[in-house]
């Protein structure tokens, strides 16, 4: 109804009424145009005020969405505190996210098993693999929560991008230039700064529980792995796929798989067990909504805003997660930590960003 508005008002706008003559003179033909081309400006100021409000509203989503994994990752964080084990919040965290995906299919009548008819099976198999994928990668990141701090953790499992952008050249055949390969190598000197190994920064610098940490630091990196070979799969799936059935197929995989590392450790320590109180009951029940929300907050915010700047507001997870840190906590990192995020962040968003550069660069070569 608006584009009907602005293509009527130069009429409006001119004073055009039965009288004016169909063949005018030079001053009417030109006023005409000048009101055609006033009436092109208005659709084209309308249409740039609406992907501005567009942007601006992909941003706060990507924001929201930010805060809503760091405050997922603040309450696995909570439960590994009161003892919890890392699986059976998986496993908790699975139950509630498949179940919101599948009343989310059924509200906007999506079928949550995929496409159906010929190659559907095709489709049906790499939905397996980026669930199966996201899954483990999500499991691990758990581990390392459940292991380090919260900040460290989160910042460990943060290299994705990168392992993304070498799977992407590997299994997609995208570009890994001279530029990524440097800033790969960079973030992996933050990684050796947040863990801050004995041979390199001495005996001073090891924690309390200085296995753990590198047990979670390995966790956190298989889970970064993972989680880059399931954003591949998701590029190779493409958009014919509706993300809620990505989110089914990653609650029901990681729901399984979580349930079948438990029983076969049902000898560990310390055994399986469920809450034992509203508060683990209330906490679990948050891990699995935030996530759920976090995700369907990050997918339409991708939709409004830019990829390239949409990277920064991605990469606030770490922010929120040193402020959970420190006033959930009390884990108060150390200037090298700082300095190993900033250089992880920087590196992941730099990459990010040169990536959308380049697509932009090639998108304005081809329309020459």
């Amino acid at each position: 109804m608006s584009d009907n508005r602005l293509a009527s008002s130069p009429a409006v706008a001119t004073g055009f009424d039965e009288e004016t003559p169909l063949l005018g003179s030079a001053n009417a033909e030109t006023a005409i145009e000048t009101a055609q081309i006033g009436g092109s400006r208005a659709r084209t100021d309308a249409e740039e005020e609406k992907r501005r409000r567009d942007e601006l509203k992909g941003y706060i989503f990507m924001a929201l969405s930010a805060l809503g994994f760091a405050t997922n990752s603040a309450c696995v964080k909570a439960l590994a505190v009161a003892d919890f084990p890392s699986l059976e919040i998986v496993f908790g965290r699975s139950v509630v996210q498949l179940g919101l995906g599948l009343l989310w299919c059924l509200y906007y009548g999506i079928s949550p098993i995929g496409p159906v008819g010929h190659g559907s099976w095709a489709v049906r198999r790499l939905l397996l693999l980026r669930g199966a994928a996201g899954a483990f990668g999500n499991a691990c990141f758990f581990y390392a929560v459940t292991k380090m701090t919260l900040a460290d953790a989160t910042v460990v499992f943060f290299t994705g991008p990168v392992f993304s952008a070498i799977f992407a050249s590997m299994l997609l055949g995208e570009p890994y230039g001279v530029f990524d390969r440097v800033a790969s190598a960079v973030c992996m000197l933050g990684i050796v700064l947040v863990l801050k190994p004995t041979m390199v920064f001495g005996p001073q610098t090891l924690e309390a529980d200085g296995g753990d940490q590198m047990r979670g630091a390995a966790a956190a990196l298989v889970g970064a792995m993972s989680g880059a070979l399931a954003y591949c799969v998701v590029r190779k799936v493409g958009r014919g796929v509706h993300s809620m059935v990505h989110v089914v197929y990653f609650g029901f995989l990681s729901m399984v798989g979580s349930t079948a590392a438990m029983y076969a450790g049902a000898q560990r320590t310390p055994p399986v067990r469920a809450p034992g109180s509203v508060y683990e009951w209330t906490v679990m029940g948050m891990v699995g909504a935030f996530a759920f929300f976090g995700q369907a907050l990050l997918n339409r915010g991708l939709q409004l805003a830019p990829a390239g700047p949409g990277t920064l507001m991605r990469n606030m997870d770490v922010v929120f997660a040193f402020l959970f840190g420190i006033t959930l906590f009390g884990e108060v990192p150390d200037w090298i930590s700082v300095a190993g995020a900033v250089v992880i962040v920087g590196c992941t968003v730099a990459m990010g960003l040169h990536k959308w550069i380049a697509s932009r660069a090639s998108l304005s070569n081809r329309a020459v």
